[in-house]
């Protein structure tokens, strides 16, 4: 393996630095996490993954830190933290978030759904499998598409993902739809990396089931 990005090494120490002036007093209630706030310590389920959180590092339940994209989401999400629960809580595509096209990241927040479209086009079943794997819900009556699920990445923010396969007239098609309150808990890069670590989560679960 080569050596670690500099740039991403610099970034992972200053959040881990900014993570010690934070007081860790609302991560318990307002995020509906595990808190040893003695430690500072945090406990994050992030989809179907458990990682322990502080300002000395971060370690998944292997004591393995996980990749550079992963210890951003879980930094983020410590140190976005409101001071109460938000209650707005209307559905809507990634893109129509004020911050997203701040950030330039309204073409981004497409590309995990196209793949995840051309992923599995004509193969169904094996999505519900994957998603109920990643501990996804089926909504009954709220999305008229062929699959409607409701999953939860982290704590606070749920994810609606929507999906209707190909037919004779119309290619597969996947939306992700976060509340509108998300943007308190995660800003744009980090939903966007949520978006792309949902589509290799459903890959590596394809890629099993084809083997």
């Amino acid at each position: 393996m080569g050596k670690p990005n500099p740039v991403f090494k610099k970034n992972y120490e200053n959040y881990l630095h900014q993570l010690e002036e934070v007081n860790p007093a609302n991560w318990s209630s307002i995020l509906a996490i595990e808190v040893d706030r003695e430690k500072r310590l945090a406990k994050i389920p992030f989809f179907d993954d458990m990682y322990d959180v502080s300002p000395t590092g971060i370690s998944d339940a292997q004591g393995s830190r996980p990749d550079y994209g992963i210890s951003v989401i879980l930094l983020k999400y410590l140190l976005m933290c409101p001071q109460v629960v938000p209650t707005d809580s209307n559905w809507v595509h990634s893109r129509d978030f004020k911050d997203t096209v701040q950030a330039q990241n309204t073409g981004m927040s497409d590309f995990a759904s196209q793949k995840i479209s051309k992923l599995f086009a004509g193969n169904l079943d094996l999505l519900k499998l994957a998603v109920s794997e990643l501990g996804g819900k089926v909504l009954v009556s709220e999305f008229p598409y062929d699959l409607s699920a409701i999953l939860y990445p982290l704590p606070r923010v749920p994810v609606i993902f929507l999906f209707n396969d190909q037919d004779e007239d119309f290619p597969a098609k996947t939306s992700i739809l976060y509340e509108s309150r998300a943007h308190h808990f995660l800003d744009a890069e980090c939903r966007v990396m949520v978006d792309w670590y949902l589509l290799e989560k459903l890959k590596k679960i394809k890629r099993r089931y084809s083997a």
